[in-house]
């Protein structure tokens, strides 16, 4: 089975005040930590889709086998970089993990473990849970990209998981609040510090 990975990190960071993408977490930039989460698990191949600020960033991260997807039209929001990396994709590809640029405490392990949890259910969906709620990385079967294409305006992944849990194999992280935590404002990013 061949699952590729989407990493949408096209934003333009209004709330950080700059490219969150390159913030230092760990002694990397943020961007990077999570393609190479995505890059060491077994997705395969693994896209990034960049929009605002594409040149700094693509010159600022070390990209390993990801290849990079540029969305021009990413000021409409979310939804037109879930368009644009899926459209990037192969026809041999068979479902599709979509992940957050900004969420650093997402590891390879953990994709692995989504990966598992999903091709075990026989449903078309998973994603990752806290507390009940369905949120991203989240795993879609090509099946299911019609409907990722059909999403408009600042509407992502965590609108059609919810509307649709009964075709959702849910992972629950459980306790540990900070692996799913995006990072969107200076306060964010001071928690995500070690």
């Amino acid at each position: 089975m061949t699952v590729a990975g989407v990493i949408l990190a096209a934003g333009s960071s209004t709330r950080m005040g700059r490219p969150k993408q390159l913030l230092p977490v760990r002694g990397r930039p943020l961007l990077e930590l999570v393609v190479d989460a995505a890059c060491t698990s077994r997705l395969d191949p693994v896209v990034v889709v960049l929009g605002a600020g594409a040149g700094r960033i693509r010159a600022g991260v070390r990209w390993g086998r990801a290849s990079i997807v540029l969305n021009r039209r990413h000021a409409e929001g979310i939804s037109s970089s879930l368009r644009a990396g899926i459209a990037a994709l192969d026809a041999g590809v068979e479902a599709a993990m979509v992940i957050l640029g900004d969420q650093p405490g997402v590891s390879a392990p953990l994709i692995d473990r989504l990966l598992e949890v999903w091709a075990g259910s026989g449903r078309p969906l998973a994603a990752m849970s806290r507390a009940g709620l369905l949120q991203p990385p989240a795993l879609l079967a090509r099946e299911a990209w019609a409907e990722v294409r059909a999403l408009r305006g600042d509407t992502g992944l965590r609108a059609l998981l919810r509307s649709r849990p009964e075709l959702v194999a849910a992972l629950e992280v459980g306790p540990q609040a900070g692996v799913l935590a995006d990072v969107d404002t200076p306060d964010d990013w001071r928690q995500a510090q070690p």
